[in-house]
C-alpha cells in the first residue's frame, strides 16, 4: 500500500510505511523520492542533526535549555546557523501533505525525513554504544534505500494487512 508525499502540492515521493509501531498512529518506512523530492530533500531532512547542533550551541554558551524564556529561544533560533536550520526544516515540513493509498489526505502531528547515513554520523558524534559497528552506508549498492520517513498521524490507520482488507471491502472486491 503506497502512501504519497507532497510538498507545496508537488509529489516528492512515496513510501509503503511498512514499519508498524506499537502506537497505531506511528508509521515509518523507506522513502522513495521523486526527482523533485531529491531536489528538496536536503531542506526536508536533517532535523536530528540540526537540533543537536542547536542544543550544543546553547550548552556551549553556558545556557540551560529548560531555563530559556520565549524571547531568548526566538533570538537563538533567528541568529544562529543551527537555529536557522531548525526553522527552515520546520517551514518546509509545514508544507508537506501525506495521502493514503486511496488518495485521502492524512493529517499528522509530526513527520521526519532522514538519511540513515546522517543517523549513523550523529550516533557516532554522540558516542552511542554500537554506533561504530553500523555499516558504512556510502559503500552500499545504488539500489539500496537511502531515505526513510517517519510520521505520527492524528488518527490511527490499520496495519497494512487490515488496511488492504478494508480497501477491498470499500471497492466491492
Amino acid at each position: 500500500m503506497t502512501y504519497t508525499f507532497y510538498h507545496c502540492g508537488v509529489l516528492v515521493g512515496e513510501s509503503d510505511l511498512e514499519a508498524v509501531s506499537p502506537n497505531p498512529r506511528q508509521r515509518a518506512g523507506v522513502f522513495w523520492p521523486t526527482t523533485h523530492g531529491l531536489h528538496v530533500f536536503p531542506r526536508l531532512s536533517g532535523m536530528l542533526a540540526a537540533t543537536h547542533a542547536l542544543k550544543t550551541h546553547i550548552e556551549s554558551s553556558g545556557l540551560c535549555p529548560d531555563e530559556l524564556d520565549s524571547d531568548a529561544v526566538e533570538e537563538i533560533l533567528d541568529t544562529t546557523p543551527a537555529g536557522q536550520k531548525v526553522l527552515d526544516i520546520g517551514r518546509m515540513l509545514s508544507d508537506v501533505e501525506v495521502h493514503a493509498p486511496d488518495g485521502r489526505w492524512l493529517e499528522f502531528t509530526s513527520i521526519a525525513f532522514s538519511e540513515p547515513a546522517e543517523i549513523r554520523r550523529l550516533a557516532q558524534t554522540l558516542q552511542i554504544d554500537g554506533a561504530n559497528e553500523l555499516p558504512d552506508l556510502s559503500e552500499l549498492p545504488a539500489d539500496v534505500p537511502r531515505y526513510i520517513v517517519s510520521v505520527t498521524l492524528c488518527h490511527p490507520i490499520p496495519p497494512p494487512a487490515l488496511e488492504r482488507h478494508f480497501q477491498r471491502f470499500q471497492h466491492g472486491h
